[in-house]
This record gives C-alpha cells, structure tokens and sequence, in this order.
C-alpha cells in the first residue's frame, strides 16, 4: 500500500474550531486566575469557611481544571489528525507517526524537545508534502515551544529560589519562599497568553496549508 492509501486525508476543519475556541476560552480563564492570584497576592483572600468561597471559589477551580483538561485533550487530537493527513497528502519518511506525536508528551525527559520535532516535521510536511524534507519552518514553531520550556521551568525556578537568607529567621525565609512561588504562578498564567495565541498562529497555518494540498487535489 501507498502512504496516502494507508491515511485517509480527515477533514479537520470542525476539530480545528473546536480547538481554537476552547484554546480561546482558556485565556479567559487563566487571565482570571493571574487576577485572583495577584489579588491574593496583595492580601485580598477569601477565607475558605466564607459562604463566597464556597459558592465563588469552589466552582471557578472545576471550571479552570475542565477547561484546562479539554483544551489539552483537543490539542493532543488535533496534532494525532494533522500528522495522519500530511501523510493523505502524500509526506513520506516522516520520522514520527500520529501516535508518537502525541505519545512523546507523556515520555519523560524526551518531553523537551520530542514534541517540537514532532510539531517542526507536522509544519513542514503540511507547507510542502512531496518535498518536506527540504522545507524550512516558521519560526512560530521556536517561539512556542520557548514559551512551554519557561513555563515549566518557571514554577522550579521559584520553588527553589533563594531559600536560605543569612540572619534570618525560619518564618521569613518561608514567607520569602512563598511569595516566590506565588508570584512565578502568576507568571505562569502569563505566560500562558502568549503561549496559546502563538499555537492558535500554528494551527491556524498548519489547517491552511493542508486544506489548500487538499483541495488543489481534489479539484485536479
């Protein structure tokens, strides 16, 4: 069999919307979220036994945890349907297969640089699939994954920042530690803004130009 025999070319067109929307809405979200921690930040909490935490806090954490869990779930289904449909359009001697392309993250240690080749060799098979080895990539690919690195290491980085502070006392090095990783979360969902619209750019390129291959196909 033929690699465009063995994958059928999907029209993603209605997964790709739905993941743009829920990627959208999760911006909203996290950009919530920095709020609430800033607000946190500079002493306006809730105290967990006030009626408006219960009603307010409780319902907002689902909410951020769901719509965190589906966009993820979409995006892993997205890449997993845009590598099967460079292969329909006839890429061949693609390192990676569909399943890889997601399974690398969810390997430890491979997670840091796995995915990006994956996303790199998805970008150029979609720009040229006949001559992708040849094809350059768009340097929105560097740029995303820059931002996903600093926001893992962000969150190490503060935990272990500065603990030990000479002629201090063990209560100010934990108030000091503490408002280290409160403030790299708030980085973090930062972060997360420029991250999502640079991946929502590579989606959005990486759909056009398949669908572009597919209908000149087609229409051939």
């Amino acid at each position: 069999m033929t690699n465009t025999q063995k994958h059928v070319f999907r029209d993603p067109t209605s997964l790709t919307n739905w993941t743009r929307s829920l990627l959208a809405a999760s911006i909203v979200v996290v950009l919530f979220s920095a709020g609430t921690s800033t607000a946190e930040l500079l002493g306006y909490r809730l105290e967990s036994s006030s009626p408006l935490f219960l009603l307010f806090a409780v319902p907002w954490a689902i909410v951020m945890a769901g719509a965190g869990l589906a966009s993820m779930i979409l995006v892993l289904v997205w890449i997993h349907r845009a590598n099967h449909n460079a292969r329909a359009l006839g890429a061949t001697g693609l390192e990676m297969t569909p399943g890889w392309a997601v399974g690398w993250y969810f390997v430890p240690i491979a997670w840091f640089w796995k995915p990006y080749q994956a996303m790199k060799e998805i970008w150029r098979a979609s720009a040229s699939p006949k001559h992708w080895s040849r094809q350059g990539a768009s340097p929105l690919l560097g740029w995303w994954w820059g931002l996903w690195l600093a926001r893992w290491w962000i969150p190490v980085l503060a935990a272990g920042g500065p603990v030990r502070i000479h002629f201090a006392s063990a209560e100010t090095v934990a108030v000091h530690t503490g408002t280290m990783e409160a403030v790299g979360d708030i980085l973090v969902d930062i972060l997360y803004v420029p991250l999502t619209l640079v991946l929502l750019m590579i989606i959005d390129g990486i759909h056009s130009m398949q669908m572009e291959h597919f209908r000149s196909r087609t229409e051939g």
